[in-house]
């Protein structure tokens, strides 16, 4: 019977590789988030900001 997972013998530079794609990943994602961040504050410029304080009075926290 064949096994469905392979142990997949990875050499040193295919390891560092796949280290420096799962960094360039997390920074793409960090990327994302903060150009959604400043999409967010140019759609919103001009209006009022709130600071946290404000907002826990508001919902009485």
């Amino acid at each position: 019977m064949i096994s469905a997972a392979k142990k997949v013998r990875r050499t040193a530079p295919a390891v560092a590789l796949m280290k420096q794609l799962s960094r360039l990943r997390e920074e793409m994602d960090d990327l994302s988030d903060y150009l959604d961040l400043l999409e967010a504050r140019a759609r919103n410029a001009g209006r009022p900001r709130y600071t946290t304080a404000q907002i826990r009075k508001e919902l009485g926290l």
